[in-house]
């Protein structure tokens, strides 16, 4: 049996899914039939017993019909079905249909209404006693008067234990699906309830990816690109005395530059590829941006392709030339190398990127505070391929990506 004792406006019992009614709830049909069948049971008592009798038993249903519609059905459509206080209302309803039975015999009649009003309200236990009262406490008083002899009081009393024993087993029945609508009424607002937050929360990671996304494409493009607009500006700044016409070449370097991060920033707004791969191959970028590097450090920038041009699926381009920018972005900032040699090539295993420098390297072993290593590595992870840093103090740095062929690609 339900125990509850939740106030009744503060917190009422789930509601059902699909605007669905729980099953304790039979809607209006059921109020039609009550209604209806109390006025016509309270009609036949008043025409079966003339004079105050009978009109006192119809009033004591009128009584027990309004009393219930306008308290009882609330206790059940709130969460205190089974509860004492519905226990208290069955038995107020026992004995006024006790009375009224007593006063008109008749009016036994109304069980068939009153009963099922108790089980719904007041649950199994507490339907059943109230059931009882109604059933034998008549015969067993008339007997106590003489009006019923000792063998009809037997015989009734035994057929009311059986027809009370039936009703507490069916009580019982209908109890487990009060509780079992109920609960299923709880764990479909629980589940909806997990449903939101689910997407919630999805849409949350959904932004936060976009953010680092967004984050890895401002850093491995415009970042990089205002790197070297700066390096190009002290470059010039040094040479427009001594030499004019290198710091010519180096501010219109830079204006290419600019150009270029403004086409990055327009690509990224336009969710397009970037503005660099253009109608270009990857390799003909590679070749570009290697050129660039030479021309803005001075220094020999070898670009070699093995394997010859082969189409790749544009997310792989993108790893490999936001890979290959990173590299040598953190070269024209870090290294302070002589020489640098990009090689890319192509298999029937994958696509091997390598960028390789004679400059000063680093210990791999000391945690970085930049994001173009993890930027990288998350690109390489993401596709399913893998980063490799060979470097040490002194020795230069070695960047390898390598990424596994994709079916659709495979010859």
């Amino acid at each position: 049996m339900v125990v509850a004792t939740r106030a009744p406006e503060e917190e009422r019992a789930p509601e059902p899914p699909g605007g669905e009614r729980h099953a304790w709830d039979l809607g209006p049909a059921w109020y039609l039939y009550l209604s209806g069948s109390m006025v016509l049971i309270a009609v036949i008592g008043v025409l079966s017993q003339p004079g105050v009798r009978g009109w006192a038993g119809a009033a004591l249903l009128g009584v027990v019909a309004a009393l219930y519609l306008s308290y009882g059905r609330s206790l059940y459509l709130q969460d205190r079905y089974g509860t004492p206080i519905t226990g208290v209302f069955a038995l107020t309803v026992a004995a006024l249909v006790t009375v009224a039975v007593h006063l008109d015999p008749v009016l036994t009649f109304c069980l068939f209404v009153v009963a099922p009003m108790c089980f719904m309200t007041a649950g199994a236990v507490y339907g059943t006693v109230s059931v009882g009262m109604i059933l034998l406490l008549p015969t067993l008083t008339g007997w106590w008067r003489g009006d019923i002899d000792t063998l009809d009081a037997l015989v009734g009393t035994g057929i009311h234990l059986i027809i009370i024993g039936f009703s507490l087993w069916f009580g019982r029945w209908f109890e487990k699906v009060v509780e079992e609508s109920y609960e299923r009424a709880e764990l479909i607002r629980e589940l909806r309830e997990s449903r939101a937050e689910a997407a919630r929360l999805s849409e949350e990671g959904g932004a936060l990816a976009e953010r680092e996304r967004l984050a890895r494409e401002l850093h491995d493009t415009l970042a990089q690109g205002f790197t070297s607009i700066i390096t190009l500006t002290q470059a010039v700044e040094s040479e427009l005395d001594t030499d004019p016409a290198l710091a010519r070449r180096h501010l219109a370097l830079m204006r290419e530059t600019a150009a270029e991060n403004l086409d990055e920033a327009r690509a990224m707004v336009a969710a397009r590829r970037p503005a660099r791969l253009g109608e270009d191959t990857l390799e003909a970028v590679l070749r570009r941006i290697g050129a660039r590097l030479g021309t803005e450090l001075g220094i020999p920038v070898t670009v070699e392709v093995l394997g010859g041009p082969r189409e790749l699926p544009g997310d792989l381009q993108v790893c490999l030339l936001r890979t290959a920018q990173e590299a040598l972005a953190n070269i024209r900032k870090h290294a302070d190398a002589d020489r640098v040699s990009l090689a890319l090539a192509h298999s029937d295993a994958g696509t091997l990127l390598t960028v390789t420098d004679d400059g000063r390297g680093f210990d791999p072993t000391v945690p970085g505070t930049g994001n173009g290593l993890p930027g990288m590595r998350h690109r390489a992870q993401s596709l399913e391929g893998s980063l490799e840093i060979d470097t040490a103090p002194g020795r230069g740095t070695t960047v390898r990506l390598a990424l596994p062929e994709p079916e659709e690609v495979a010859p």
